[in-house]
């Protein structure tokens, strides 16, 4: 898959080439700045350069070319992820690379996807590509997504690379730590690339006013860190109903997970999220629970856990002995403002010990359709008030 990214990159970009098919070139940036207070504080600055090329070789032939480019500033104050110096890590490291160079072939009852490209399923819980970070997550992979009925699909895909956050530096024989490359050795979590054997299912009903039906099918198969691999099959039903001023919104959904390699069986997910708008608010509310048992539990290693688990990044991966995360949200929206908050209640799953609490707030001011300013806050207290977290993100994004 890396060659045929290299090779369509060359193709794409050589002057002959660029005289056959139609061309649209476009292109994005995003300046951000990070900052962390906690018992080790820290922060970092970083400026990402996106420049993307979609190509019409034929009526059913097209592709896309994505390069990314991303500088950063504070580097003693801050671990990347990439590079570790004992200071926060803020995960935006600097490099270039190619984020997306993919084929379409776009027939009347499919669109068949081969190559480096975004996937992203539903809200991105399971499958996506952690978009907030500078370096986001894309996939080496082939999708198909076939049309059924009017307004509905099923989409197959098989990936065989995982393009993670940290980016291509971040490899197996270069452990990141400044002092410490005489015997290099980087834990597979913090790998830039995980080579996958997967395979992703999803059917889409959305044949009925209102409500959308989806089922879904993983086998994830990572070979760099077969911890996390697991078999997960799950169905989620959503409603959006507005009667006169007030609308309401419901998802519900419920999976069950195999971790192959631990031998953990029938690990448990459950979902209900509720929202009641009027005019330009909305109140929400949110329980999620991943479920634990024989020492292991429910994980999502493909998708975010940022969006989800709390924007100060304080739970991370699933504890082992799972996690319930009850939320109360706000959103407030009136162009060109748009401000969101949420309040989590993070437990234990298995004898319901209470984690910590978080509070998140979310200020955003687009005054134009390619502009955008927004800022972040998180703030995390552990049970027991011991070493609260707070963390904030100033991003200035245009085309992004």
């Amino acid at each position: 898959m890396k060659l045929l990214a290299a090779g369509l990159t060359a193709l794409t970009l050589s002057p002959c080439t660029l005289a056959l098919g139609e061309h649209e070139f476009d292109w994005g940036s995003r300046a951000r700045y990070a900052r962390v207070n906690a018992d080790n504080s820290g922060q970092a600055a970083s400026l990402l350069l996106r420049a993307n090329v979609e190509s019409a070789w034929s009526e059913l032939l097209s592709s896309t070319l994505e390069v990314d480019a991303i500088g950063t500033a504070l580097k003693d104050d801050h671990s990347d992820g990439e590079r570790f110096n004992d200071e926060p890590l803020i995960p935006d490291p600097q490099g270039a690379e190619i984020n997306q160079a993919f084929l379409s072939l776009n027939l009347d009852a499919a669109n068949i996807h081969l190559g480096r490209q975004r996937i992203n399923f539903d809200n991105q819980r399971f499958i996506g590509g952690n978009g907030f970070w500078q370096n986001e997550q894309t996939f080496d992979a082939v999708l198909a997504k076939f049309k059924l009925a009017s307004n509905s699909n099923v989409t197959y895909s098989y990936i065989a690379n995982a393009n993670r956050i940290y980016g291509d530096d971040a490899d197996e024989n270069n452990s990141g730590r400044e002092h410490d490359y005489e015997n290099a050795w980087r834990p597979a979590a913090f790998l830039g690339d995980h080579k996958q054997n997967s395979h992703l299912a999803r059917l889409e009903w959305n044949e009925w006013d209102y409500t959308r039906v989806v089922g879904y099918g993983y086998r994830i198969d990572n070979r760099d860190m077969p911890s996390v691999s697991n078999n997960t099959f799950g169905a989620s039903y959503t409603l959006n109903y507005k009667a006169s001023v007030v609308k309401y919104r419901v998802q519900l959904e419920a999976a069950q997970q195999n971790r192959f390699e631990l031998n953990a069986e029938s690990l448990p997910y459950y979902l209900v999220d509720l929202g009641f708008g009027i005019s330009t608010w909305e109140l929400s509310t949110r329980y999620e629970i991943l479920g634990a048992n024989d020492g292991a539990a429910f994980v999502t290693p493909l998708g975010s856990n940022h969006d989800f688990e709390g924007w100060a990044d304080e739970i991370g991966n699933t504890p082992n002995s799972g996690l319930r995360n009850f939320s109360l949200g706000l959103l407030w929206r009136a162009s060109p403002l748009r401000v969101e908050t949420s309040y989590h209640f993070f437990k234990d799953d298995l004898d319901g010990t209470n984690i910590g609490r978080e509070f998140d707030l979310d200020f955003v001011y687009k005054p134009a359709r390619k502009h955008s300013i927004s800022l972040r806050l998180a703030n995390f207290e552990p049970e027991g008030n011991s070493g609260s977290v707070r963390k904030v993100y100033l991003d200035y994004s245009f085309n992004l």
